[in-house]
């Protein structure tokens, strides 16, 4: 009976362990080190700039208040010489200028953290989406959805 016992609990521990994910391989956490001149990353950021318009009416047509939308954007937060690329909740756009809340998770940075109030200008965006909230969805057309 012991030795069912003991065969049992090692397949248990067995499959267990098996469905386990390592947060180092899964791709949802992992951090990305770019060369400061990244060919394609600097693509893309030229290409946020050049449809900017698009997400700054959009995010003037919509008030704090909006409950139809989520305005989205990446730009970069420097701490002591040390670079990072996350995402701020935005609300308000004024004179080349977003305000909004921090939503990411820095990974070397120290001095922010989620849930804090950013002023982000608009020459540093990197990257911007708008989700519809009813539908779950990115708005067609947004930059996110373009690649």
């Amino acid at each position: 009976m012991k030795k069912i016992y003991v065969v049992l609990l090692l397949v248990c521990y067995a499959t267990a362990a098996a469905c386990q994910t390592k947060v180092e391989n899964n791709v949802e956490y992992k951090s990305v080190n770019l060369a400061e001149h990244d060919s394609k990353f600097l693509a893309l950021k030229d290409t946020a700039q050049k449809y900017l318009t698009i997400f700054i009416q959009s995010v003037q047509k919509n008030d704090s208040e909006n409950k139809e939308y989520r305005f989205i954007v990446k730009s970069d937060f420097l701490e002591k010489g040390v670079h990072e690329h996350m995402w701020s909740q935005i609300y308000l756009y004024d004179k080349h200028t977003f305000k909004g809340t921090f939503i990411d998770s820095p990974f070397k940075l120290k001095n922010i953290k989620t849930g804090d109030k950013v002023t982000i200008d608009e020459g540093v965006v990197e990257d911007w989406v708008i989700y519809d909230l009813k539908t779950g969805k990115e708005i067609p057309g947004t930059l996110y959805n373009k690649f």
